[in-house]
């Protein structure tokens, strides 16, 4: 399980933020994965690494700062077969160490869903961060090809964009209280705001979308941040893009001590190199 909040604003000035991103990673806790860096073979990337044997090199939420991100969340029952399956972070790696745009890897990816699924059931969100655009694909069987999302508040869970659940309709509205009327100025108290968020164990329920999709479990997985005893939220992450492309990535980690680790970079988007 994990969820996803977008703030979109395409006429963004330098007083305003073009694009803010709140996500919850959820995993195992014993699945092996590095925190937030620079890659060593794209230094112009940024984003945790999964270190699962034969997924290495997989992410889960990446960024360049040629002007690119993606954020991929798994899809909660849908028809898959039992065939091996490529890692899934390897669609955000390899988008965004390529040249290619998201029209053109989208519809490349879509066309190989339609020929055979070569991944798990996925939600692909990719994101251009100089114009705010904001695409998603999922490679369900319904899936009639990439979609372009163009509201203001966007919020995805395991369940797709087309069939969210109660915490996601409800966590868009409490994200949107948060980021409504914000002072670029005050960054550090957005980014306290949004962690909370992200830390909110409030269950959001009866949820029959939730129930129907994972009935043994969908209580305690009805909260933005999931708290099991093998398996929940592992990581926070924060994208904040202002008017004048600089780039704030916050990335607060739980470590295998079980204390949280956090990282702030600071960057600037490369927009001459933007495709």
């Amino acid at each position: 399980m994990c969820i996803l909040f977008i703030y979109r604003n395409p006429d963004a000035d330098v007083r305003s933020y073009r694009l803010i991103i709140a996500s919850n990673r959820d995993e195992t806790y014993k699945r092996p994965a590095s925190s937030a860096h620079y890659w060593d073979k794209y230094p112009e990337c940024l984003g945790g690494i999964d270190m699962e044997p034969g997924k290495e090199g997989g992410t889960w939420l990446g960024i360049s700062v040629k002007g690119k991100a993606g954020i991929i969340l798994n899809l909660i029952n849908e028809d898959a077969t039992d065939s091996p399956k490529k890692g899934r972070g390897f669609l955000i790696t390899n988008f965004i160490t390529s040249n290619d745009s998201i029209d053109s890897y989208l519809n490349k990816l879509h066309e190989e869903n339609i020929n055979g699924q070569s991944y798990n059931p996925y939600c692909l969100v990719l994101l251009n961060l100089i114009n705010a655009n904001v695409h998603y694909l999922s490679n369900c069987t319904k899936s009639t090809g990439p979609i372009i999302c163009n509201n203001d508040i966007i919020g995805i869970g395991n369940s797709g964009l087309n069939h969210p659940y109660k915490k996601v309709e409800i966590g868009k509205e409490e994200f949107k209280n948060i980021i409504q009327d914000i002072d670029i100025s005050k960054q550090d108290d957005l980014i306290e705001k949004l962690i909370c968020f992200l830390k909110s164990k409030k269950k959001y329920l009866p949820d029959a979308e939730l129930q129907k999709r994972r009935p043994a479990i969908y209580k305690e997985l009805s909260s933005i941040f999931v708290s099991g005893k093998e398996y929940g939220t592992r990581t926070h992450s924060l994208l904040l893009i202002d008017g004048s492309n600089h780039i704030t990535f916050v990335e607060e980690t739980l470590m295998p001590d079980f204390t949280w680790k956090r990282q702030q970079f600071q960057d600037e988007i490369l927009c001459d190199n933007m495709h």
